[in-house]
């Protein structure tokens, strides 16, 4: 019984202890979610398919139409027999069926040019939802490298504050034994309070990083959840490719770019298919139908007699009469099948249809469409002349973000000599609790700004990858 005992605390000590362990977030994995689970990439999916949907409309406008029809009525009082086309007094049932089909010939290509201006369109929703891909994967990026940042700048602050404590320790020790002067105690304790002020404020720079990352993948992150860290080389080297290198780069390969002229050769087809439609259309149509009418009758001679008639003819001064056929029917009715057959009918023709007036409809369309291609031409435009500019702002942020790290790797190692050395005095009693606070300061302040350089400047390096297209680390 007590092993059994030892070995079931054993195993719920275990299972607590799993359940506390932090759930690790891998960068790969931040990017997979939010792929997954950001609505804007589930909108851009929609309009693919839609567009995609469209494409396939336009092209099936190429192929001929074809329509069945089907009449079934009743007549009541006076109206014509289509049967005999003549008037009769009686309900009748009467039926037209048929095919009728046609083919556009020739339409001034409108047909051609709206298939083209349906797949310019298509392949621009891919092109936007690549685009969209991307930005939403260096967004997480950079969301993630700031929870790393921030991450480094808490335990940057803690070690600050272990610091602060360690002295206060010593301290406490000396002042007990009456071997330094309160003052100094309560200097150092006071240096204490603003670290854990750093402490604090890093800690919620770190909460704030977390909830920006968390919105991009649009999930919520478990309280204990930790983040993998990315391999960083021990002393960062500058960016090698130039600005116009990569511009080159970002205008071949940039979704963005590519869509703008997708939708400038999409306005021009819109255009040229609106001219289209202010030429003929030829058609080819073909026709076949049948009716019925359950007044149809079909008449069966049984038999004939001849019977005399009024009329006479005289043959030698004798009055002779005239005798006349007559014949008696039987009528039935015709069925359906034999009608259907019997009725059927074909036709075959061209059709030209000219378009003379509708309002100006066609006109003022084609002014919108002529609009709307001058617009993306601006815009493509524009696109490219606002690409430069970002591609050079981001460059020159790049290197500033290196030059600035450089300055303060060589400042951190000056600080950090210079507190070792105040350390040893003040501890020693050379030097003042201000000079040994002034010391500490510096040399805090410097690894900060060194970890919040350090990111920046990785930040800076993975936007211009974002534009020469390589997002991935």
């Amino acid at each position: 019984m007590k092993n059994y005992f030892l070995c079931c605390i054993y195993v719920i000590l275990a299972f607590k202890s799993n359940a506390q362990d932090s759930v690790v977030y891998t960068l790969q994995q931040c990017i997979d979610l939010a792929l997954k689970n950001n609505l804007d990439m589930k909108i851009s999916e929609y309009q693919s398919q839609i567009a995609d949907a469209g494409l396939q409309q336009s092209r099936a406008a190429i192929l001929p139409y074809a329509n069945a029809y089907a009449n079934q009525g009743i007549n009541k009082g006076k109206s014509i027999n289509p049967y005999t086309n003549t008037f009769v007094n009686q309900e009748i049932m009467t039926g037209q069926y048929g095919v009728n089909a046609g083919l556009t010939l020739f339409n001034g290509f409108n047909i051609m040019n709206t298939i083209r201006q349906s797949y310019f369109n298509y392949e621009a929703s891919k092109m936007d939802k690549e685009q969209l891909k991307m930005d939403l994967t260096i967004n997480v990026m950079l969301a993630y490298l700031q929870v790393l940042s921030s991450q480094e700048q808490v335990n940057q602050a803690a070690s600050q504050v272990e610091v602060s404590k360690t002295q206060i320790e010593r301290l406490n020790v000396l002042e007990a034994n009456q071997a330094v002067a309160p003052s100094v105690l309560y200097d150092t304790k006071g240096q204490l309070a603003n670290d854990k002020l750093t402490y604090i404020t890093a800690r919620s720079n770190l909460v704030t990083a977390k909830i920006t990352l968390e919105r991009l993948i649009n999930i919520n992150f478990p309280v204990n959840a930790t983040f993998e860290k990315i391999p960083v080389e021990p002393s960062l080297k500058l960016y090698e490719t130039n600005a116009e290198t990569i511009y080159g780069q970002a205008s071949a390969n940039l979704p963005q770019v590519r869509s703008a002229e997708l939708r400038k050769l999409s306005a021009l087809k819109t255009v040229q298919a609106l001219r289209g439609q202010q030429f003929p259309v030829l058609s080819l149509v073909g026709s076949v139908g049948t009716n019925y009418s359950d007044a149809a009758l079909a008449q069966k001679l049984i038999s004939s007699t001849n019977i005399s008639t009024d009329n006479y003819v005289i043959v030698g001064n004798n009055q002779l009469s005239v005798f006349a056929p007559q014949y008696q029917y039987s009528s039935t009715k015709i069925t359906f099948r034999d009608q259907f057959k019997n009725n059927l009918n074909t036709y075959v023709g061209l059709s030209l249809q000219i378009p003379l007036f509708n309002g100006l409809k066609t006109r003022t369309q084609l002014n919108v469409a002529k609009i709307n291609k001058n617009r993306m031409e601006a815009q493509q435009s524009t696109i490219n002349v606002r690409l430069k500019s970002n591609i050079n702002q981001a460059y020159n942020d790049m290197s500033v973000s290196f030059e600035r790290y450089q300055v303060l790797e060589q400042q951190v190692k000056d600080y950090t000599e210079s507190f070792k050395i105040g350390t040893i005095k003040f501890e020693k009693g050379v030097i003042t609790t201000v000079d040994y606070i002034i010391a500490k300061n510096n040399i805090d302040r410097s690894k900060m700004n060194l970890i919040a350089s350090k990111y920046e400047y990785i930040l800076k390096s993975k936007i211009l990858d974002y534009f020469m297209g390589k997002i991935t680390l």
